[in-house]
């Protein structure tokens, strides 16, 4: 939201929407598909061929038999005995069943995240993600925290369900390393981003991507075989995707690639051909392109989507910070100079499904950057409020997050270590070591005190508040 102090000619930027929508705002876009017409419409159109109606005689008519057969055995058969019924009401289990899900569903609703629990420092579990080292870029959990998915740099994304025991599943499909992950908001949809140009949208429960974005307009034209556009105008990215998510509630995808911010609206539909599985019915749709006010690339983006907001926090290869408003389509502030370096990570505080946090709260955000450590900002006063030092970032954008109470943030390192600050305080509160290599990213589980992390040579460590 950005509301205009017409005396002091200043604005107020806050996280939180409190104005509705305006009439032409970008966020009532919406990809509806077309629906093929029905036999009834067809009727009568020109060039229309109808089958002929044919004579109501025995043509096409079932063979029947007018009287019964009599059976040919010598004497009548005795009176059948029931022996045995076993039950078979399948569908009272399966009721049973659905209605056991139904209850630890609701159940799980009702969980609430602890918010006096001490921050998580005690080793749980460990786990190679995958048996060839490689690393792991990016980790995110599940809105519900049931799944947790990794980008990976040898091309592929793995899925893990929790508790974080046995072997993970695989969703390959990217031909260069992947970047980063992002769930939607229903728990259904992952979405990855890689060096090979493309972003792909994947269902949880299948290996095949159901959509790839692979061209800047739309999907709509594409040759007989689904694989090629075939309009030159509709060309494809440029550069590698390093970030992308999903936005406003599901409704739209951001990606960001070069310099520009990209908001597509989007339709997903499952249906699969079995002779032709690589085409898709899944389309998208170009619903404005952003470019930054004087930076020449996006180092990194993030916008919020548990809940609706109009604001995109964006940072630039000039040590900017650039605030979007996507209710009116445009840039609202610039600050410049926010590190000494390119911002490499920005981290807002969203909370979790199983908890909830004052208005103000939301509009609390952390950056990175290599060499400057981690500063925490206000988005409604444009200034720092904090500034965090102490652990070690030199040359890799080491990941960061907030803990779902808002009390703590931990962050990724270079000596081997992840570290959990206290927003209160300027240092530390907890050093994680045992890791052996680079911590490239973090990540709170959303319902319990727990914390994830990856490391460069593609081990997971879990630890506990106890």
């Amino acid at each position: 939201m950005v509301s205009t102090n017409a005396d002091a000619h200043e604005e107020t930027v806050t996280v939180l929407s409190s104005v509705p929508l305006s009439e032409n705002s970008l966020l009532r876009e919406e990809l509806v598909p077309k629906t093929k017409p029905s036999s009834a419409g067809q009727k009568g159109k020109p060039g229309m061929k109808t089958a002929k109606k044919t004579s109501s005689g025995v043509q096409n008519q079932a063979l029947t038999f007018k009287s019964k057969i009599r059976s040919s055995g010598y004497t009548d058969a005795p009176p059948r005995m029931k022996m045995h019924s076993p039950q078979t009401s399948s569908s009272k289990s399966s009721s049973l069943k659905q209605s056991k899900s139904l209850s630890t569903g609701k159940k799980a609703l009702l969980k609430e995240y602890p918010l006096d629990a001490e921050p998580p420092t005690t080793i749980k579990t460990k786990l190679n993600v995958v048996e060839k080292t490689s690393p792991i870029n990016c980790i995110r959990f599940s809105d519900d925290g049931q799944y947790l998915a990794c980008a990976m740099a040898d091309k592929s994304a793995q899925l893990f369900k929790m508790p974080l025991t046995g072997k993970g599943s695989s969703f390959t499909g990217h031909n260069g390393c992947v970047n980063s992950v992002y769930w939607s908001h229903d728990n259904q949809w992952m979405l990855t981003c890689s060096d090979d140009k493309t972003a792909k949208i994947w269902n949880k429960t299948a290996t095949d991507p159901i959509m790839t974005l692979s061209t800047i307009k739309d999907n709509f034209a594409v040759d007989k075989e689904g694989q090629k556009p075939v309009a030159n105008k509709n060309a494809s990215f440029s550069k590698e995707i390093k970030h992308a998510r999903f936005y406003y509630m599901d409704k739209f995808v951001l990606l960001s690639c070069g310099g520009s911010l990209y908001m597509y609206k989007y339709h997903l539909d499952s249906s699969v051909n079995d002779l032709k599985r690589y085409l898709t019915n899944s389309r998208y749709k170009l619903v404005k392109n952003f470019q930054l006010t004087k930076a020449q690339q996006i180092s990194t983006f993030s916008a919020v989507n548990g809940f609706y907001s109009y604001i995109v926090l964006c940072a630039g290869s000039d040590k900017s910070l650039e605030v979007f408003d996507m209710n009116v389509g445009k840039s609202v502030r610039l600050t410049p100079d926010a590190h000494s370096r390119p911002v490499h990570a920005i981290c807002q505080n969203e909370g979790s499904t199983y908890v909830s946090h004052p208005a103000s709260a939301y509009d609390l955000f952390l950056s990175s950057a290599v060499t400057d450590g981690v500063k925490l900002w206000d988005l409604r006063t444009n200034r720092c409020v904090r500034r965090f030092e102490g652990h070690m970032n030199r040359a890799h954008p080491c990941g960061l997050a907030f803990s779902p109470c808002a009390k703590y943030f931990a962050t990724g390192a270079e000596d081997r270590s992840a570290y959990v600050f206290d927003l209160r305080g300027g240092t530390y509160l907890h050093k994680l070591s045992g890791h052996t290599d680079v911590v490239s990213d973090v990540a709170f589980h959303p319902l319990y005190p727990e914390l994830m992390t990856a490391t460069l040579d593609g081990k997971l460590r879990l630890y506990s508040d106890r």
